[in-house]
């Protein structure tokens, strides 16, 4: 039994022994100064060489310290240890970073001056306001940031919400809402240099368009707002003949009006479609010759002006003007000579030379003188 208890104890015992070593790489100055040789000084001088040099990578490391020699290591090299190197770095720069912390506290308290103050920054966000939008249009969403001081920050994060279950980021977007009504779009702000963030709320009222072109002519292509509200064509674009003129920003129609884009500003080819599309390029509106589409009062197509001239000949428009012109002069002259005429027409009418040729008017004559002698006669 004896002999089983001291080989026990002969296996036991180097695990104490272990367990009982001081690492110099994490011990307080208190635990240090329990080492043979080693006084309060020479404690504070392995906590500065480990916070300076880093941890110890083996025990014999120590005899760098000022005032530690061969003597000195030879007494307690049985009962330290340096442990595991990478968690007591861990540790002792935790440890240090946490006593310059105090230190600098210490340091602030004891001189009197106040602890360094950045106010969070109270921020302002330009949105334009509630808009009204058109369904199935890109329309531009942009958000301008300032801090309480002016400062405009373009170092903000922007981020939209549309309500739609859309989600972008950016200081200006593009978005597009499929079906008309109302929506909430919130826009957040956030800084992450001095820690500000705001919200603010924009109110989206979608409307489908209800624009439509209503001719296409060598003049250009003019389009009309049947909507009762004022609609913003900015970035959509018009096409025909295979190519585009897109639309200036805040160019806008009035409800119920139309407007004429002119052949000199769009240059687009003459040809017997055109399209109004969105920003995206989606088609918000056709327009067909062969559709045989109405235009409005006083448009004149280049359809039916292609059909009218064929049929009006050079000999056609001169008799019609003429006669325009020469009918109101030949009723004017009428009646200015009719006015001085004499009751008893010219001789040489041809009227009268057929009156005078006639058997029956020659006998009423001869009648009427044989009357004329039997009255006298008798």
């Amino acid at each position: 039994m004896r002999f089983v208890s001291l080989l026990v104890l002969a296996f036991l015992l180097p695990v104490f022994a272990y367990a009982a070593l001081i690492n110099i790489n994490t011990a307080d100055s208190t635990l240090l100064d329990t080492l043979p040789g080693i006084g309060p000084s020479k404690a504070q001088a392995i906590i500065t060489y480990r916070n300076g040099h880093g941890p110890f990578s083996k025990i014999e490391d120590i005899q760098n310290v000022s005032g530690i020699g061969p003597s000195t290591y030879a007494d307690i090299k049985s009962l330290i240890t340096v442990g595991d190197t990478a968690e007591s770095e861990a540790t002792i720069s935790a440890s240090s970073t946490s006593a310059t912390t105090t230190i600098t506290a210490m340091t602030s308290v004891s001189s009197g001056a106040l602890p360094e103050y950045i106010p969070i920054p109270t921020l302002r966000i330009i949105t334009g306001g509630d808009r009204t939008v058109s369904s199935g249009a890109d329309t531009a969403f942009t958000a301008i940031v300032y801090d309480g001081k002016g400062n405009k920050r373009d170092d903000a994060l922007v981020t939209w919400s549309f309500g739609d279950g859309i989600r972008n980021v950016g200081a200006s977007v593009f978005h597009k809402y499929y079906d008309p009504g109302e929506y909430l779009a919130v826009v957040h702000v956030t800084t992450s240099s001095d820690g500000g963030n705001a919200l603010a709320e924009v109110v989206v009222t979608v409307k489908d368009a209800g624009i439509k072109i209503v001719s296409i002519s060598s003049r250009g292509i003019t389009l009309t707002n049947n909507d009762s509200r004022t609609l913003d064509l900015s970035f959509w674009r018009l096409s025909m003949g295979g190519e585009e003129f897109k639309i200036p920003e805040d160019t806008l129609i009035l409800a119920g009006r139309s407007i004429l884009f002119p052949s000199q500003i769009i240059e687009l080819p003459l040809a017997d479609t055109a399209s109004l599309l969105y920003p995206s390029g989606e088609v918000a509106t056709a327009y067909s010759l062969a559709l045989n589409e109405q235009p409005t009062s006083g448009a004149l197509s280049y359809k039916k002006v292609s059909d009218v001239e064929p049929a009006l000949s050079a000999k056609a428009d001169a008799t019609v003007h003429e006669e325009a012109v020469s009918a109101p002069t030949t009723a004017n002259e009428l009646a200015a000579v009719g006015a001085t005429l004499p009751l008893t027409p010219p001789s040489d009418s041809p009227k009268i030379r057929n009156l005078f040729s006639s058997p029956w008017f020659l006998g009423l004559l001869g009648v009427i003188a044989l009357a004329g002698a039997a009255f006298i006669f008798l």
